[in-house]
């Protein structure tokens, strides 16, 4: 009987979540998606802050709001996502873009996600009369609750399992206190605040507060700890579109005219910025043969009249062209100078003089390196150094390789 209790309890208690959820899981999925600017992103965040706020329930009585306290969550979830390289954070919109919605499948499909995680609940399989023991209901919870748990939480439920067996024969107060001791009465944290209509006024678009460049910034240089330019996150620059105003172009006009026909062949009207960069990520790829080229200078406009004429050339063209493509598509990029690290966890070790590409996208650093992504004749472009950036799943192959 008391098992049966508990677990009414434990279901009306998701019950009561699955009310607050639905009555503000939008405004959640907006301040997400004001922080990400793209869908995937939001809706790990989303996923990951609801998880939080079943668990920290109790904490909502000290706060001043329900929207305050959801505002902090977002975050604290994003900041913990980022470290752990959990996001792509590659924005698809910007803040003056409209903002993405939730339709009812999606909200429905992350709901599931949220209670396939959230219910772990020791009643929820209750033993059936004459066919069950305490052993094996035992053994069958913690057998379904072993992959949600760590390996610190496995060992503490198996100490638990073995001292209950050890003292079930002889022990008749601690199996009472076994049976028992989730029966306490008392009125659910959960149940206390969302059940009553007045904690919290139904969300609208009009009262969504927007949030500021200044805020933004702020988030993601406490995620990353406070980097700097050289690290990989620009302490002054602002959260903007992540075009410039106007397009940059070489003092050579006839190149100029061939830059901007490339542009307007590769890159289509409805791509996103960074479709639009893998897009002429992939045509410099594909249209350059690897070749030494003896001339070692480093000026932009040479190295491009040199590409066009002999479709060849080293790293240095490849970074030239990828540049001079981008500032005539409108975005900020650089070429930066460094050593490329050959066999570096062997003793056949060699660095050699290399070039790629840096550019500031969204307040954020992103490196390029079109030439190690692809092969001598232009056939194949990988994906291994595109936009890798401090907190993405790319960083550490780039850090690996680049110096």
């Amino acid at each position: 009987m008391a098992r049966l209790a508990n677990r009414k309890k434990y279901q009306k208690k998701r019950e009561t979540f699955l009310q607050f959820y639905n009555k503000t899981c939008d405004r959640v999925f907006s301040y997400a998606f004001e922080r990400c600017l793209n869908h995937s992103d939001t809706m790990i965040v989303c996923r990951e802050a609801f998880i939080e706020m079943y668990f920290d329930i109790s904490d909502l009585r000290k706060a001043p709001s329900v929207e305050y306290w959801q505002r902090k969550q977002v975050d604290r979830t994003m900041r913990f996502l980022v470290r752990r390289e959990k996001l792509s954070l590659l924005h698809e919109k910007t803040l003056t873009d409209p903002p993405d919605t939730l339709t009812s499948d999606e909200k429905e499909e992350l709901w599931r996600r949220i209670n396939r995680t959230i219910d772990i609940d020791p009643w929820r399989l209750v033993p059936v009369p004459g066919k069950t023991s305490v052993f094996t209901v035992l053994a069958d919870q913690a057998a379904s609750d072993m992959s949600y748990m760590s390996l610190f939480d496995i060992a503490k439920a198996a100490g638990i399992i073995l001292l209950v067996i050890a003292l079930i024969g002889g022990a008749g107060f601690g199996a009472y206190y076994f049976l028992f001791r989730g029966s306490a009465a008392g009125v659910d944290a959960m149940e206390e605040i969302f059940l009553d209509e007045r904690s919290y006024n139904a969300y609208n678009e009009e009262s969504r507060v927007r949030v500021t460049d200044e805020e933004i910034n702020d988030l993601i240089k406490e995620a990353f700890g406070g980097l700097d330019d050289e690290g990989g996150l620009s302490s002054h620059s602002a959260v903007s579109h992540n075009s410039s105003k106007e397009p940059v172009y070489t003092a050579d006009d006839a190149i100029n005219d061939r830059l901007k026909v490339i542009v307007e062949e590769t890159i289509k009207s409805d791509m996103n910025d960074s479709e639009r960069l893998w897009a002429l990520y992939y045509y410099v790829g594909t249209h350059i043969r690897y070749e030494t080229v003896s001339d070692k200078s480093e000026d932009e406009l040479k190295l491009l009249r040199y590409y066009f004429k002999n479709e060849t050339g080293d790293s240095r063209h490849y970074a030239a062209l990828f540049k001079a493509l981008a500032n005539a598509a409108g975005y900020e990029c650089d070429v930066i100078k460094g050593r490329f690290v050959l066999n570096g966890d062997t003793e056949f070790r060699r660095d050699i003089l290399h070039y790629w590409n840096r550019m500031r996208f969204n307040g954020m650093y992103y490196y390029f390196d079109c030439e190690a992504d692809t092969d001598e004749f232009g056939t194949q472009v990988r994906e291994y150094y595109f936009m890798a950036t401090d907190g993405n799943s790319k960083w550490s192959v780039w850090n690996r390789d680049h110096q």
